[in-house]
This record gives structure tokens, sequence and C-alpha cells, in this order.
């Protein structure tokens, strides 16, 4: 057994919910993810303007390549009047949403529940 066999990588996944664009990120969403989330990002800012919902429900891990996506993603939107919503994110990527700031449309916990473990 490897680590690769004992770590899941982050996957980028695409659909469509209620006509938006939906981004789901799945398992270590760190720098392992740089280049599918690049991928996601240039997608979606080719494609016609729109909110774009990203459900974080599957991501176990959630570092810096995840926050960075979000912010490009927030910032090319923000200027065609569009949002980013974050949903489902577990309490690890609550946390660091919160720490950071990135708490704009995002389903977070309450507080006391992102109190370290």
């Amino acid at each position: 057994m490897t680590i690769q066999d004992v770590l899941p990588t982050g996957q980028v996944r695409f659909s469509r919910s209620h006509d938006l664009p939906r981004v789901d990120l799945l398992g270590d969403i760190d720098r392992a993810a740089t280049a599918r989330l690049e991928q996601a990002y240039l997608e979606l800012a080719a494609g016609a303007p729109s909110h774009v919902v990203v459900d974080l429900a599957g991501a176990t891990f959630f570092g810096c390549a995840g926050l960075t996506f979000l912010a490009r993603l927030n910032l090319h939107l923000g200027s065609t009047g569009h949002r980013v919503r974050i949903v489902g994110p577990r309490r690890a990527a609550a946390r660091v949403l919160s720490l950071t700031g990135f708490t704009w449309d995002v389903d977070l916990p309450a507080a006391t529940d992102l109190a370290p473990v």
C-alpha cells in the first residue's frame, strides 16, 4: 500500500442544478488538486455569467488551493453581478472558511460547532 492508496485525491465534478452551474469538490482539496481547480475556474469563467453553487460536502480537507479557487471565482463572478454560493462544508472546511473570512454566502454551522476539536 502506498500513501496514494490512503489519501483521497481531490476531485472536481460539474453538473447543473436548477439551471445553475454546480461544482462538487470531493476528497482532499489541496495543492494536488490545483490543476483540476484551475480547469474548473477556466470553464466557469468562459461560460455565460451566472451564479455558481460550490458544494463542499464531499471535501475531506480544504486548503489554500480551494480558498484560491473560491476567491478567484468570487472576484470574477462579482464583476458580472453574480455570486458563488458555498454549501455543505464539513466542520474542518467551515472552520477554514470562517477563519479566513470566506463567510459570504456560505451555509456555515453554528459558531459553537466551529471550535477546534
